[in-house]
């Protein structure tokens, strides 16, 4: 038996390939990997036969002998490592439809996926925690939202940040000083459709990343000389994650829909009058630190066998043909779905465990032979 999983961007140099090249599922069932691109994904749904997809030779350096050549298959889980969307008009969100249409098990779970597509959906969920937590044990970033360049007639105070539409890496987004400068802005939206959010202007010393995949956490601070976080002169540095930045990016993640076991990163700025604000949450499509990138990469792959184990669960004994008369009580039943579930998530670790034993083992072979 094998499961198809389909990761879908990210970095073409990663091998994804030999990660999972040594992971089984349920202890026998194989992982064959396959990568692609958005752009290079053709993807049919079917209501009765499911999808199937095709993908071309790639473009890139190829790291398995499947990617030199065309392929066609059904996937069996999804992981999503790019953004749907783009500059240059990118947008395959036709694509992620396909794969709604036909429900494919995934991380980030699609539901919350497509509510990153639009990052007002995003700011309203998130405004959410914050009513419910409060300003202060929340500090999401005040926001205005034009929904087109008629709107766009009064700002309470600049300077401020304007961003257009969706969009990432700092694209689409400019300071703005004072208001000639906004009304400057306003008549070149006026040739264009999109949507326009403005925020304060926060005069900060450093911004901070909570990074989070599956149950494993990480913090950063970063320091850069462009007002956006951005460019070749960003430094970062670890720094502990505490109680109240873990509170931040449990509850953001659980609003948005990708539930606790998901990969996501929430950013925030530092201001230097010591406040700290939240800017916006990040999907699975976020970037890896380079010093981090082998054990976050194990990370992925452990909630990857995680994710599918609950989505393909070993059949039970309630799945064979029932030979009493009387089914299983409702109650009885949901806590054998969970028993199942947790022996499911122990099968994880202890593969991951006999692994770990297993190059130990190795190594201590090697030290010893030299």
């Amino acid at each position: 038996m094998v499961k198809r999983v389909l990761i879908i961007g990210g970095d073409p140099t990663i091998d994804w390939f030999t990660l999972f090249q040594n992971d089984l599922l349920h202890g026998s069932e194989r992982i064959e990997i396959d990568v692609a691109m958005w752009d290079e994904l053709n993807i049919t749904s079917y209501s009765d036969s499911g999808l199937v997809l095709s993908i071309p030779p790639t473009t890139f350096r190829p790291l398995h002998e499947k990617q030199s050549s065309k392929r066609s298959f059904q996937p069996d889980f999804v992981l999503i490592r790019s953004a749907n969307r783009g500059v240059n008009g990118q947008d395959w969100r036709n694509t992620l439809y396909a794969l709604m249409h036909a429900n494919i098990p995934s991380i980030n779970n699609l539901q919350s996926y497509y509510n990153q597509q639009e990052k007002p959906i995003v700011y309203g969920l998130l405004k959410g925690v914050q009513k419910r937590m409060g300003k202060d044990k929340f500090p999401l970033i005040p926001q205005t939202y034009f929904e087109s360049w008629r709107t766009m007639s009064f700002i309470e105070e600049f300077p401020v940040v304007v961003k257009v539409g969706t969009a990432h890496a700092g694209f689409g987004k400019m300071k703005i000083k004072d208001y000639s400068d906004f009304e400057d802005f306003r008549s070149v939206i006026a040739l264009q459709r999109e949507y326009v959010t403005a925020e304060p202007f926060i005069d900060w010393d450093y911004d901070f990343r909570i990074q989070k995949i599956g149950s494993h956490y990480r913090a950063f601070r970063r320091y850069s000389t462009n007002w956006k976080g951005k460019g070749l002169q960003q430094k970062d540095e670890d720094i502990p994650v505490t109680d109240t930045l873990k509170l931040w990016i449990d509850q953001a993640s659980l609003a948005v829909g990708m539930g606790p076991d998901c990969i996501c990163a929430m950013d925030g700025v530092h201001a230097k009058d010591g406040k700290e604000w939240l800017i916006e949450l990040n999907d699975s499509a976020i970037g890896l630190v380079a010093r981090h990138i082998q054990e976050d990469l194990a990370h992925i792959r452990d909630l990857v066998m995680l994710k599918l184990a609950e989505a393909y669960p070993l059949p039970s004994s309630s799945q064979q043909p029932d030979q009493s008369s009387e089914s299983t009580p409702a109650p009885l039943q949901e806590q054998l779905e969970t028993l199942k579930l947790e022996i499911s998530r122990q099968r994880v670790q202890i593969d991951k465990l006999e692994k770990e034993l297993e190059n130990k083992s190795k190594s201590r072979g090697l030290f010893k032979r030299n």
